[in-house]
């Protein structure tokens, strides 16, 4: 018997091992086998009776590393397919299968309910509203793929646990995704209240012994149920009556770095696997997928109001540039700052929601124009004020802050564009006796500083929560009166096809954050373009409208759904070797010029990153044309290879930076 086995190296070929007599290795296993001069480890992805091997050349394996296989046979069916639907190496995507405190060494499993102390686990006897009992029953009539638009507040937490529930009395399995981390806590509080032991978290904010303890809870059938964020959609578990994706117009269900892969596709390949049901449910659905709704492909969902039966909060709009031609150039408007000093007063919660964070967004000389820029990557460094320093998002360097110009000698130092940090600066300065929370990537380091700020933000009266966009979904306050978006004009300015989608998602989100149990709600919206018809359209919650528009854009300017989006991302650290690279690349993908709506070559906005030069080709073709296009740049990828560079690519980015 011969074992067909991928090492766990760079390499994306298989090779052939001969299993010894009375060894058992089953399909899937992880073994030790002898490559080159060393031992390594690999798994076994077939076994067959016969090698073209030469007998004295085929190396036997040396153990089998765990009592079960590590791989289940399902993930084995579906590698090549993912494989090719992402262009990717098979390794890599076994290595999405798998814990890496599996591979190396012998996974262990640590004390059990740690992943989840802190969470209140009451459960709520809940009575359903018709709209949600209609949801459920048209969603059990069969297995397909559903979009569920329900507004915010509507419920559909309550639906999902309800379908999960079903799916376990038949003896059935399923996956619960959200759109990050943030989330995770809260959603897994809410399910293990329902669901008890049956459930199991995973994501990438779990120390590596609680990552593999949950994964081998679901891998052994002890867990039923996978609740997490992108990477739980790989979740190893068998017999999947449903996949819920949450949030699902989030672009966080987008794998931005290698392996790069969407998590709707992987989960309509296992779904399809199974049989099972895929639900995507969002109060702003994503543009593609609500398009595949009303051409039929998908089955709309639809829950359009609160289950409170309350209205939908107030949207009011304040034109900062009629604020700034009155002399006002503060960063809150006179009107917020008076309704914030009302929803104070009354006793009530209020929401700050800025999509940056830090205290400045950039530093520069106002002498000369000097630029404070990382010395690694081609981005400006961000003031953070707590621990006076400058920091590169991207990388994570950190610089001590300057007081003369490093060029001039000035010292008039400017301070960009505002940002978290300086916002709760502002407000404890106007409001010295009000608990101001701040909900960021620097405050938010692990799960427990996460519930500690929404338990301590709940049971705070009058208190103000400050915020990024992780804050805009998913939370339930019910105490909260006002919301506050400060800059929301920032994701609109983004270069890119989807600002205006982004934009009126996060207006929506954010919105649903207030009014939702004690109080009617009430939301401003700072602008300089108060005319813009993204915020006309959000301010009326028309999501309707909003896609017809946005379609009938895409269409004319043929961007997704009617085309495809492919970018070569071409990294390394000589800029001229990377240029010769790309025009080499650029005369194959020319052969057939005629196929390409759109293509072309040039540096990527963000042109260095962690030291290396970055460049990128990008590709528009005829949906209809994905698959034999998609084959055709990969051929080229693949048959120009270089050893210092390195080449991705991917369909439909969400992000060309």
């Amino acid at each position: 018997m011969y074992a067909s086995i991928l090492i766990d190296t760079t390499l994306n070929d298989s090779f052939d091992y001969l299993v010894p007599d009375g060894m058992e290795v089953p399909v899937g296993a992880r073994v030790l086998v002898p490559f080159g001069t060393r031992q390594t480890e690999g798994f076994v992805i077939s076994l067959k009776d016969k090698t073209d091997v030469a007998t004295d050349k085929i190396k036997a394996i040396v153990r089998v590393m765990d009592d079960f296989a590590a791989i289940k046979p399902e993930m084995l069916k579906i590698l090549d397919p993912i494989c090719d639907k992402f262009k990717l190496r098979k390794i890599d995507v076994l290595r999405l299968f798998v814990p890496s405190s599996l591979r190396g060494r012998k996974g262990k499993r640590k004390a059990k309910n740690a992943v989840i102390q802190g969470l209140d686990i009451k459960d709520k006897n809940i009575e359903l509203t018709e709209q949600q009992k209609s949801v459920i029953k048209k969603s059990m009539s069969e297995h397909k793929t559903f979009v569920l638009h329900g507004v915010t507040g509507s419920g559909k937490t309550e639906v999902y646990m309800n379908i999960i529930e079903q799916m376990l009395e038949q003896g059935r399995t399923a996956i619960m995704l959200v759109p990050e981390i943030g989330l995770t806590p809260q959603v897994l509080g809410n399910f293990r209240a329902r669901f008890g032991d049956k459930v199991a978290i995973l994501h990438s904010g779990l120390t590596t012994g609680e990552r593999y303890d949950e994964w081998y809870r679901l891998h052994t059938g002890e867990a039923r149920i996978a609740v997490g964020a992108r990477s739980a959609v790989f979740a190893p578990i068998e017999n999947i009556g449903v996949i819920i994706i949450d949030e699902e117009h989030d672009s966080s269900y987008f794998a931005e770095s290698n392996p790069r892969f969407h998590t709707h596709k992987v989960a309509k390949m296992r779904c399809g696997y199974w049989n099972a049901k895929l639900i995507l449910g969002s109060a702003t659905p994503s543009i593609d997928s609500y398009q595949r709704a009303k051409v039929g492909e998908y089955e709309l969902l639809e829950m359009k109001n609160r289950v409170t039966d309350k209205p939908m909060p107030e949207i009011e709009i304040v034109d900062m540039a009629a604020e700034f031609r009155a002399g006002h150039t503060d960063i809150f408007s006179r009107t917020f700052l008076k309704q914030l000093t009302e929803t104070i007063q009354g006793g009530k919660q209020s929401i700050i929601f800025l999509n940056r964070r830090g205290f400045s967004s950039h530093v520069t000389c106002k002498n000369c124009g000097w630029s404070a820029k990382c010395e690694h990557c081609d981005v400006s460094l961000v003031y953070h004020k707590e621990d006076n320093m400058l920091k590169c998002h991207y990388c994570d360097s950190r610089f001590k802050m300057i007081k003369t110009c490093p060029k001039c000698e000035s010292t008039y130092i400017k301070l960009g564009a505002t940002g978290t940090q300086k916002v709760v600066e502002e407000l404890q300065t106007r409001f010295p006796k009000v608990k101001i929370f701040r909900m960021d990537a620097d405050t938010v380091k692990d799960k427990d500083s996460l519930l500690k700020i929404l338990a301590d933000f709940t049971n705070t009266p009058s208190a103000i929560l400050v915020g990024t966009q992780m804050l805009a979904k998913g939370h339930h306050f019910p105490n909260v009166a006002l919301v506050g978006i400060i800059d929301a004009d920032n994701s609109l300015h983004f270069s890119d096809y989807r600002a205006t989608e982004r934009t009126f998602a996060l207006v929506t989100q954010v919105a649903g954050r207030c009014g939702r149990e004690n109080d009617t709600g009430h939301v401003v919206l700072q602008t300089f373009i108060p005319t813009h018809y993204v915020y006309k359209l959000a301010t009326k919650y028309d999501y309707l409208n909003f896609f017809e528009k946005e379609l009938n854009t895409r269409q004319i300017t043929k961007y997704p759904p009617f085309t495809t989006i492919v970018r070569v991302l071409v990294t390394g650290e000589h800029d001229d070797k990377i240029k010769d690279f790309l025009k080499l690349m650029m005369q194959d993908l020319r052969t057939r010029s005629g196929d390409f709506v759109y293509l072309g070559a040039m540096k990527s906005p963000l042109a260095r990153l962690d030291d290396k030069f970055r460049y990128q080709i990008l590709c528009r073709f005829a949906v209809q044309k994905e698959k034999e296009m998609l084959d055709f740049i990969d051929d080229i990828k693949s048959s120009h290879k270089s050893k210092n560079i390195q080449v991705f690519l991917e369909v439909n980015p969400q992000s060309l930076s």
